[in-house]
């Protein structure tokens, strides 16, 4: 009976609320669905049309009706359309409240009945402070907010459209902006009616309504300060007004007449912000309200100006009026009162009933999707007004003719499923993609209606049930978690499953239990347990669904730790089970934490095992894993410590004593090392070595016990007593004689190397006051020497004392100790702070002396021999005396891997550790074994040997290894396998580029074979020449430079040269070598010309046919597959090759000539067409030319203070001439005037010249030129520099001085002929200097060096003049026993000043 009360009720209700403009009946839409198919919805049991309410004004009209045409017409529905003045009645209205129009006082909420109202539009306080107060009174029943319409709500300062295109087309005043206002800048004035245009009588005085409230007074004085635009009244503030109508701006309050009028309406709409706004922008405007709504719609259409108005709205929409367009909204100013920025937009909410998603959810959809633009609006409102018919529906049903492609977008299809539902297919089955559904229905067990959203809009599918959640009713929205204890661990499911054994359920929704110990290494160590009475006694039994980590316990075989967890026993520690715990032999755990477990390296047997807390005898268990012994103890051979005895004292002092004595004996070792005169003796240096590499290989060996090695006895005791060597001073038991801390060990460690320096110093005053009385004074540099060797014997030692913080054991706890300190912690705190501090200090010892050894070594080392420095020689000997000479540089290699060995133990891993020694051990066997250091080949044999042998026995300790971190391991044994396949790649890439190479261009442009005696010096020279050509790209051979391997010689020929010059001597074709030579450079078709010096002779027939007899090792050239036959091939080849003829004389002119055929003849390869060159030298063409060619050459040389002397009959002597010019000149040449230059023959000195360099080549002295230059020379004063150019140049003997008194009365020699005596003596008073190019050992870095020697001479100033002595011999006899006590004999003499030039080199 109630329902059907109700139904007629709504009827009624319905039909009075009849929409204006009666459009009961009407369609829209060509395609709309009948009325007659149209259906209701149900609410609380009852059917009833979609209500749709609106605000009554035209915009509400028609955004209502939008909606409802598409909701009926499209959607299906029955429609009622309703509405009401307000949007506060909108919200109490589909509130369900039954007077909505007394939302003021009782509208009539939650009295139960059907909600008849179910969606509104346009609600303009959607965000209204008030409307939390509103929803509060409505209760549960409450509607809810969609959201905006799609367009806002806009209020404000207009401008009507006549004035706006005036300006704009006759100024191009943009008036739209406030800026355009400013009268400062512009006249807008001029495009609007005057203020006096509107009739007073029409518009409301200031002296009613709002304007005459001193609210607003208030509040523009304090926005703007502006006090003129108020007045005050009985001690109010009143806005000021003109005519008691208009409120002027301060930019035209002075002349009234220019004010723009602004007409408001209803109560001074807008009166707070825009008298603001003139004001903050110096616009010429007035304020005023007509009396009335008509007024103000007919003073504003009249008047065409500017006016307060909002939109949407029809009333100016003829006129279309503009928004003038202030700053963006600042919402703090206008808490503050401040409205210098424009008004905020308001947003226009829609809102529904509550429970309109459940009972038309396509409705829902459809409002949710429903936005109108602004555009769109205004549009619709304008139709709407041009039609002229105020019929609101139709002009919604136009705009919805015309934009079907917009709100198509709106329509929910049938495939848009409400709550309870999901899609399901033709077929009835239920799919989760709207393109493959029809329809929906009631999601069934196990799944749940879930909402999506895709390009059709909202929907829901049947979602199954996820892990961790079930649902056992159909059509519910959501699948309920899994209770605690329980779980769900397939999707769809009906019901959650209990937890298994060991595993537990702390909280809901679980697709999986946790399993005890949640993932750690708890995970397969425990069960569910409970407690339970068994005949009497407690038992803990297993148990499913456990819902807390409480129910966990641990298995037989782990233990509980302190935070909860249930653990293994761990690394020394047993548990049974019971939940103590039994330490193991060999680690030590506190009582109170036993857990914690600290393994006792060293010595296991102080930590004996059992209870936590225990130690061995005398221990004391205070300490870390038994590190100490308690007081007035010291270790034992048990691990236990025993009482000290006197023995301890004594071991002390002993060892004390034999430390003085050593030093000691090196110090009397070292100064006997170094008195002058002592030549090493090798049987001593070998013993010496030997003792040196005994005290290393102990070093090292101590080394080998700081690594993680558990080496057995009896070596474990030889690596005890070398731990000495270490300076570890515990083995003497010095805890016996005084208490030290860890950082007084450690500091007294690390600096007692200085201990051994005082004792040197106190040793060396000692000898230097009492057996030298201080005659040479303090004599710094053999103490320094000594110093050097302590630090040299103790390198390793001294800093691997020092590096001791930073080798620490990692214990199973983490915690980790240093090695040598197991009471102290590496933590970077307290005492090992500390011992940082002392370990950056001391380091600066083997730094600085690492340092300072290798800067002696390879810079000052060489500078020093160079200038014969014997102090600092044997200062630093040390470095280089036991290596021998040019590998002094070992001193610096060997420091560096003894750096490399005490850092090793550092580096974290076990196995790193033993790679990284051999790899050490190995790379100095490789170097001793190619460098060969040692002075004495024997030590060489004996240091390689040892480092094999420390290898092998790191490498046998290597099995023994505590820990072994065997994918390092594996890491560093793959890297050295790609990089030995590297190396076999990159040899082989080598090869086979030098061969490609080799193909297009050879390495070298030029090779010089030649016979040594007979033209190594001119084949020296022509290197120097060629080279500096720059059409000579490529190398030039000379065996001495480029030869390292003789076995190499006959493939240079063959396949790494370009042009095979032969320089032909006399004795070249007797040369085996050089013939193989030949012999390849012809099979191997190498471009070959001969270069023939004037004694070379083409080969015979006969030498050809004889060949054998005439060179009888010729067939060892068979070892290198040349036959007796090629060669002789190649002698009759080498008659047809073309031949550069040299004349019997050389100089630098005919030397650059030979170059230059060389660079430009073109030879073919293997060419036996004849082809000669005769060239001429400078000596030649000055018979031709005069003394043209000399006067040239003097220019060049003019002002030259050196002028070389030579032999030049001697074709060799002039070419070592030549060489040495050219190697000499750049050394001397920023010395002005040093330059040398080439006498020739029958050649003075020039008047500049202070230096005579003589050449001295075999019989040189026996050639008059040479003996009247020498004797013109010693007349002027000029000094002498004796260059040995032979290693055949023998001394002037008996028969030399015979021959000048035979020939004294013939000779034209200026002054007396025993005058050359005299001067050759002299000449030889000065240190002969040895340069020979033509030497085997000649290479060009030697005679550089020896070229430097020269220079050094000739700049050092300290050459003696010669000078003619005043004495007459009365017989040869008497001038030979005159001269032969200033020359040793020839051989002796050459010698000496080889032995001479080696040393000082």
């Amino acid at each position: 009976m109630w329902h059907r009360t109700m139904m007629l009720a709504v009827l009624l209700l319905g039909l009075a609320n009849s929409v204006k403009g009666g459009h009961e009946g009407r369609t829209c839409l060509d395609e709309a669905i009948p009325e007659n198919q149209r259906s209701n919805i149900t609410i609380g049991g009852v059917s009833m049309p979609l209500g749709v309410w609106s605000c009554q004004w035209s915009s509400g009209y028609i955004s209502a009706h939008v909606y409802a045409i598409l909701a009926s017409e499209v959607l299906g529905y029955q429609i009622k359309e309703g509405g009401g003045s307000s949007s506060k009645q909108m919200v109490f209205a589909l509130g369900g409240c039954l007077d909505p129009s007394a939302y003021g006082t009782d509208p009539k909420c939650g009295t139960g009945e059907p909600v008849t109202e179910h969606v509104g539009f346009e609600n303009w306080n959607s965000f209204n402070t008030q409307m939390p107060g509103w929803i509060a009174k409505i209760g549960e029943m409450a509607p809810l907010l969609m959201g905006g319409m799609g367009y806002e709500g806009l209020e404000g300062m207009y401008i009507m459209d006549t004035p706006l295109s005036a300006a704009l087309f006759g100024s191009g005043l943009h008036l739209e902006y406030y800026g355009s206002f400013n009268s400062s800048w512009y006249k807008p004035e001029a495009y609007f009616p005057s203020i006096s245009t509107i009739d007073l009588s029409l518009m409301k005085k200031c002296s009613k309504g709002r304007m005459s409230f001193s609210q607003d007074a208030d509040i523009y004085v304090k926005a703007t300060g502006d006090v003129g635009g108020v007045e005050n009244v009985s001690g109010q503030l009143k806005l000021k007004c003109w005519n008691e109508v208009w409120w002027l701006s301060p930019a035209c309050r002075e002349t009234p007449q220019s004010c723009i009028p602004v007409v408001s309406g209803g109560d001074a709409w807008a009166l707070g912000e825009m008298i603001q706004q003139m004001s903050f922008y110096n616009m010429p405007l007035a304020f005023g309200t007509a009396k009335d709504k008509p007024n103000y719609k007919s003073i504003n259409i009249a008047n065409k100006g500017m006016l307060y108005a909002f939109e949407p709205d029809t009333t100016f929409i003829a006129q279309k009026p503009k928004i003038v367009r202030f700053p963006p909204n600042n919402a703090g100013e206008y808490i503050q009162g401040i409205y210098g920025t424009a008004k905020a937009g308001t947003i226009l909410g829609n809102w529904y009933f509550k429970d309109l998603k459940a009972v038309a959810d396509r409705a829902h959809i459809l409002l949710g999707n429903y936005k109108l633009s602004q555009d769109s609006i205004n549009v619709m409102l304008g139709d709407v007004v041009s039609v002229g018919d105020e019929d609101d529906w139709a002009g919604a049903c136009r705009w919805v003719n015309k934009n079907k492609n917009l709100w198509r977008n709106w329509i929910p299809d049938s495939t848009s499923c409400s709550q309870g539902k999901g899609l399901v297919d033709s077929a009835g089955l239920l799919v989760e993609n709207r393109s493959q559904a029809i329809d929906c229905k009631v999601c069934p067990v196990g799944r749940a209606s879930t909402p999506m959203t895709d390009g059709h809009g909202p929907t829901r599918f049947c979602l199954q049930c996820p892990k961790g959640k079930s649902q056992g009713l159909p059509g519910e929205q959501e699948c309920v978690p899994c209770l605690i204890g329980s779980y769900s661990a397939v999707p769809g499911s009906m019901a959650c499953t209990l937890c298994a054994v060991g595993s537990y359920g702390s909280l809901k929704g679980l697709s999986e239990c946790s399993v005890c110990g949640n993932g750690t290494i708890s995970e397969k160590l425990r069960s569910t347990n409970k407690a339970i009475m068994v005949q009497g006694e407690e038992e803990w039994v297993a148990y499913q669904g456990a819902v807390s980590f409480d129910a966990c316990g641990c298995r037989k075989g782990t233990r509980m730790d302190a935070s909860g967890e249930c653990v293994p026993c761990g690394e020394g520690l047993k548990c049974d089970g019971s939940g103590k715990v039994k330490v193991l032999k060999g680690f030590y755990a506190a009582a109170d934490s036993p857990g914690s477990v600290f393994k006792c390296f060293g010595d296991a047997r102080r930590c004996p095992g059992g209870p936590p807390g225990t130690c061995a005898p005398g221990r004391d268990n205070e300490t870390i894993a038994c590190i100490s012994c308690s007081s007035g103890l010291s270790p034992g051979d048990d691990g236990a410590c025993k009482p000290c005895s006197s023995g301890n004292s004594a071991l002390f002092s002993v060892a004390i004593i034999l430390s003085i004595l050593a030093i000691a004996a090196l110090y009397k070792f070292l100064r006997s090392e170094g008195q002058d005169g002592k030549a090493q003796n090798d049987a001593f240096l070998i013993a010496s070595v030997a003792v040196g590499q005994c005290v290393a290989v102990s070093q090292q060996l101590s080394i080998f016990g700081q690594l993680k090695v558990n080496w057995g006895s009896p070596f474990s005791e030889v690596l005890n007593f070398f731990s000495l060597l270490a300076f570890n001073m515990e083995w003497l038991n010095v805890s016996c004689l005084t208490s030290f801390s860890p950082l007084q060990m450690y500091s007294a460690r690390v600096f007692l190397v200085l201990l051994f320096f005082i004792v040197a110093c106190c040793i060396h005053l000692l000898y230097v006051a009492l057996r030298k009385k201080f005659a040479d004074g303090l004599e710094i540099s053999v103490l320094v020497k000594v110093m050097g060797n302590l630090m040299m014997i103790f390198f390793i030692s001294v800093a691997g004392a020092i590096l001791a913080p930073f080798r620490c054991h990692t214990h199973p706890n983490g915690i980790r100790t240093v090695q040598e300190f197991g009471s102290v912690l590496c933590n970077s705190e307290g005492e090992y702070q500390k011992m940082l501090i002392v370990a950056g200090m001391a380091l600066i010892m083997p730094v600085s002396f690492f340092v300072t050894a290798s800067y002696v070594t390879i810079v000052e080392l060489p500078k020093r021999m160079q200038k014969a420095d014997v102090a600092f020689l044997k200062t630093w000997s040390f470095l280089y005396y036991r290596y021998r000479p040019g590998a002094a540089v070992f001193s610096v290699i060997l420091l560096l891997r003894n750096v490399g060995l005490v850092i090793v133990p550092v580096i974290p891993g076990g196995a790193i550790k033993v790679l990284l020694i051999i790899l050490i051990l190995v790379v100095s066997i490789l170097i001793t074994s190619f460098m060969l250091p040692w002075r004495i080949l024997e030590c060489n044999y004996m240091e390689a040997s040892l480092l094999a042998g420390v290898a092998v026995l790191i490498s046998m300790g290597s099995l023994f290894m505590e820990d072994v971190d065997v994918d390092n391991v594996m890491q560093v044994c793959l890297a050295l396998f790609i990089a030995m396949f590297l190396l076999i790649c990159g040899v082989f890439v080598w090869g086979f580029a030098k061969y490609l190479r080799a193909k297009h261009r050879k390495p070298f442009q030029y090779f010089l074979c030649h016979q040594k005696s007979g033209a190594g010096a001119f084949a020296r020279l022509l290197k120097c020449e060629l080279i500096r050509m720059n059409a000579v790209k490529g190398k030039v051979f000379v065996d001495c430079d480029d030869l390292q391997d003789l076995t190499k010689l006959f493939g240079y020929v063959g396949f790494d040269t370009e042009h095979f010059i032969i320089l032909g001597t006399k004795d070249i074709l007797t040369r085996k070598w050089c013939m193989g030579e030949v012999t390849t450079g012809r099979i191997h078709n190498v471009k070959t010309v001969v270069v023939a010096l004037p004694d070379y002779e083409p080969p015979s027939e006969a030498l050809v046919e004889e060949y054998q007899v005439h060179v009888p090792d010729v067939t060892e050239l068979a070892a290198h597959g040349i036959s007796l036959a090629a060669v002789q091939e190649t002698l009759r080849w080498m008659r047809e090759l073309p031949t550069i003829q040299l004349p019997g004389t050389l100089d630098s002119r005919l030397t650059r000539a030979v170059c230059k055929e060389l660079v430009v003849m073109h030879v073919s390869p293997g060419s036996m067409g004849k082809n000669g060159v005769q060239l001429s030298n400078e000596a030649e063409d000055e018979l031709h030319d005069g003394t043209k060619s000399v006067v040239n050459r003097k220019a060049q040389y003019n002002g030259s203070k050196v002028a070389i002397l030579v032999d030049y009959k001697n074709m060799e002597a002039v070419a070592t001439a030549l060489v040495l010019q050219l190697m000499v000149s750049p050394l001397v040449l920023s010395s002005g005037g040093m330059v040398p230059y080439i006498m020739t023959a029958n050649e003075e000195a020039m008047p500049t010249v202070q230096i005579v360099v003589v050449i001295c080549s075999q019989g040189c002295f026996g050639n008059p030129d040479i003996a009247r230059v020498l004797v013109s020379s010693a007349a002027r004063g000029l000094t002498v520099l004796p260059i040995i150019a032979e290693d055949g140049f023998r001394f002037p003997t008996k028969d030399f001085y015979d021959e000048i008194l035979a020939t004294a009365e013939k000779t034209s020699m200026p002054g007396k002929p025993w005058h050359l005596a005299a001067v050759v003596k002299q000449v030889f008073q000065e240190i002969a200097v040895g340069f020979n190019p033509q030497a085997y050992s000649a290479s060009v870095q030697d005679l550089e060096v020896r070229a430097k020697t020269i220079a050094f001479r000739l700049l050092g100033g300290k050459l003696r003049p010669m000078s003619l002595e005043d004495y007459h011999p009365t017989s040869p006899e008497a001038l030979e026993a005159n001269s032969l006590d200033l020359f040793l004999p020839a051989s002796k003499s050459t010698e000496a000043n080889a032995q001479m030039i080696n040393e000082s080199l």
